[in-house]
């Protein structure tokens, strides 16, 4: 069994509207990798990119550290539990384990959840 990474780096391939560019978590499985925004950006003056963390100088330091930890202890935490499960996973489905993924449902369905929930919010 291969080893798993999870690493964040600033995704410099692609520049936002305003000049940042996008946080990535780069889940890694035999060498396959999936690239997860969190959600954050940040220009590139602001990232070390040797240490791949922000500088010292970047506006919301702290904040953006404890993130950056959250969200790998998030995905390190699952990968623990699949491996101690013997179950096998890809970069791809640990991704969608952790995020939750979604569920598929028809128009009449989103409609009649809408509706119970406006009538139980007594806004008919």
């Amino acid at each position: 069994m291969s080893a798993t990474g999870v690493n964040v780096l600033l995704y410099r391939s692609k520049t936002l509207a305003n000049g940042e560019h996008p946080l990535m978590l780069c889940v890694t499985k035999e060498r396959r990798r999936k690239y997860v925004s969190m959600g954050i950006s940040l220009a590139a003056r602001y990232w070390d990119f040797d240490k791949n963390r922000p500088k010292r100088n970047c506006p919301n330091r702290i904040y953006i550290e404890k993130y950056i930890a959250d969200k790998q202890r998030e995905y390190t935490d699952k990968v623990i539990e699949l491996t101690c499960e013997e179950k096998a996973f890809t970069a791809n489905t640990l991704v969608e384990k952790v995020c939750g993924g979604y569920t598929t449902k028809t128009v009449g369905q989103l409609f009649t959840e809408q509706i119970e929930a406006l009538i139980a919010a007594k806004r008919t």
